[in-house]
């Protein structure tokens, strides 16, 4: 660990993203974004034209795309800039007047959709064969599947309208998660004796430390902290939650589970069926965290010990550039294209390396059709931060590849798929190493954070969408997210998830208010995504490293796919079916042989 971050303006250009690449300065965005400034005058005229020719309906589609492409290239820097420091005003500024421009010009185009679905069916199909609107097919079949759920256009443009009003509650998170508690945390003594000041990003990475007065500290000084803005974390929660609904209750949808579920083709029964079987085999954790309590021969297995290795053994720390070579070396069995392409990216700035005062937490990879990948970061050289260099790299290649082999309105892929290639990196990253390696004390390190990467990847995130599900019923039969109430229902399912092994008395009401600091309750139903892309990254990771015939080119294919099918037909032509419980079952087995494994190596 090291001391405190430095501040934004004392990071090395290297360590930075290449952010000039989209706009050279915020001058030069200024002037492309006041270029914009009449683009909802202008598609306004073509109000009332759609249904004149295919012609016709195909020049409203170009300038609809390219307005929108144009938003997203002024957005993803707005956004960028901001997350490098959130307490910079002008980029905060910049990026909430990206966020009302864009609302401006979607109620300009609110009209649309109603128009678009009021053109009679069979003239449509007859027009979708029209060499003008045919490589739109695809795009328009499937926004013709909303007319149940289209409203007509003055409807619609109110709640294009809404847009502004409806995300402030997860801008007031980030704030409050970003900038305003973690500048109440306080400093702690790490291991090394240092005074180290507790961050959204070194909490888990304390937590890992063998010292459990430093583990005890980290948790308590965070969890403290958190806990004195519960009041404020659940007004934003249940706004979020009640924004979410009222989408729902407009379009017409039973439910808000149902609405999110809606968009990717996938049934309220696949989501209740995750979280069934993750139940099933509930006691396949259950038994490895009794037999992690014996292993470190703790008293008490408490949730500040969570993130401890069941396994004494202290990997070293990597840098930066061993971190790169390692996740190069990783995905080697997805051929050289793939590497040559990715060690193209770490050279010429997709990454923003590490922490800095103000940025935001954790880390993700986002990117424009217009632009280059980008990754946050916040590395700290840990091995779990060289896996998150992996999984972001996984998310950044299948962008390049969805933008180099699709065109533009099928470049986009679907969320429900968008964990399936990070994950499968981290995979291939676990099976290098424990190949690579012929150290016992370390084999059994990987295979602990194997397990542990189920645990948090499977099993917490099916929690989290459990909790995720329970409190939007709970609006939408009348109730309130109180904080006793969030508090309550949370941690009966840190209990349920956790088993008896773990003891939560001393610390319940610090583990009860978790849920306040989990910024993906604010995403719609994200999580549970979490979940079946580990599935499937399992699946396609096993197929790849056995040499299966035609697996490597099936999932290059998906990573090339886009949006051009829909996303369970994707994942099924690369060899995963979701709509069975056969991938779920196979990860869940993996589990439970790799716990096996762990065993044999602690006994």
């Amino acid at each position: 660990m090291s001391g405190k971050p430095p501040k934004r303006d004392q990071v090395a250009a290297e360590d930075r993203w290449a952010v000039e690449a989209i706009f050279k300065t915020d001058e030069e965005w200024e002037s492309a974004f006041r270029a914009t400034e009449d683009y909802g005058r202008a598609f306004q005229a073509w109000a009332g034209r759609l249904g004149e020719s295919p012609e016709s309906l195909a020049g409203a589609i170009a300038e609809m795309l390219a307005q929108q492409r144009a938003l997203e290239k002024l957005g993803l820097y707005a956004g960028m800039r901001q997350d490098e420091d959130l307490s910079n005003a002008l980029h905060s500024s910049m990026d909430d007047r990206c966020t009302a421009r864009r609302n401006e010009v979607a109620a300009a185009q609110s009209f649309f959709m109603p128009e678009l679905l009021s053109i009679d069916p069979a003239v449509m199909a007859e027009w979708l064969r029209s060499p003008v609107l045919e490589g739109y097919a695809t795009w328009l079949e499937e926004m013709l599947r909303y007319r149940p759920h289209t409203l007509s256009e003055p409807e619609e443009k109110l709640l294009a309208m809404s847009g502004d009003a409806l995300q402030g509650f997860h801008a007031g998170f980030g704030k409050l998660n970003n900038v305003d508690m973690p500048a109440r945390l306080p400093e702690i003594t790490d291991q090394n004796g240092r005074r180290t000041k507790l961050t959204n990003s070194n909490l888990v990475p304390l937590m890992e430390e063998s010292d459990p007065g430093v583990r005890r500290a980290a948790f308590d000084g965070y969890y403290r902290e958190l806990s004195g803005n519960l009041n404020t974390a659940a007004a934003l929660l249940n706004g979020q939650v009640k924004s979410h609904i009222f989408m729902a209750k407009a379009r017409r949808h039973a439910s808000a589970l149902e609405a999110s579920l809606f968009h990717d083709l996938v049934s309220t029964e696949v989501y209740r069926a995750l979280i069934d079987a993750v139940h099933n085999r509930l006691p396949v954790m259950h038994g490895y965290y009794a037999a992690k309590k014996s292993a470190l021969g703790l008293d008490t297995l408490s949730p500040c010990d969570l993130y401890l290795p069941a396994v004494r053994y202290t990997p070293r720390r990597y840098s930066y550039d061993e971190a790169v070579d390692m996740t190069l070396e990783a995905v080697r069995p997805l051929g050289g294209r793939y590497v040559s392409d990715l060690a193209e990216g770490f050279r010429s700035g997709w990454v923003d390396r590490y922490e800095n005062v103000g940025k935001r937490s954790g880390a993700y990879s986002t990117g424009c059709v217009d632009s280059m990948p980008y990754i946050l970061h916040n590395f700290s050289g840990t091995l779990d931060s060289v896996f998150t260099l992996a999984h972001e790299a996984g998310h950044s290649m299948h962008s390049l590849m969805s933008w180099r082999h699709q065109p533009y309105h099928m470049s986009d892929y679907r969320i429900l798929v968008a964990e399936v290639a990070s994950t499968t990196n981290e995979m291939l990253l676990a099976d290098m190493l424990m190949k690579k390696s012929d150290d016992d004390g370390m084999k059994a390190y990987l295979l602990d954070r194997l397990v542990n990467d189920f645990r948090t990847t499977l099993f917490r995130q099916t929690m989290f969408a459990e909790f995720e599900w329970l409190i939007h019923r709970e609006v939408e039969e009348g109730g309130a997210l109180t904080p006793e109430f969030l508090n309550s229902k949370y941690l009966e399912l840190v209990r349920l998830y956790h088993g008896e092994a773990l003891n939560t008395e001393a610390d319940d009401a610090m583990i009860a208010a978790e849920w306040a600091r989990i910024p993906h309750f604010y995403y719609n139903f994200y999580v549970y995504k979490y979940a079946t892309g580990l599935s499937s990254a399992v699946a396609l990771s096993r197929r790849i490293l056995e040499g299966r015939p035609g697996a490597l080119d099936a999932y290059l294919g998906f990573l090339s796919a886009g949006s051009s099918r829909r996303p369970l037909e994707i994942l099924r032509d690369a060899g995963v079916d979701l709509e069975t419980p056969a991938p779920v079952n196979e990860a869940l087995d993996y589990l439970a042989e790799t716990v096996d494994r762990l065993g044999g190596m602690m006994s």
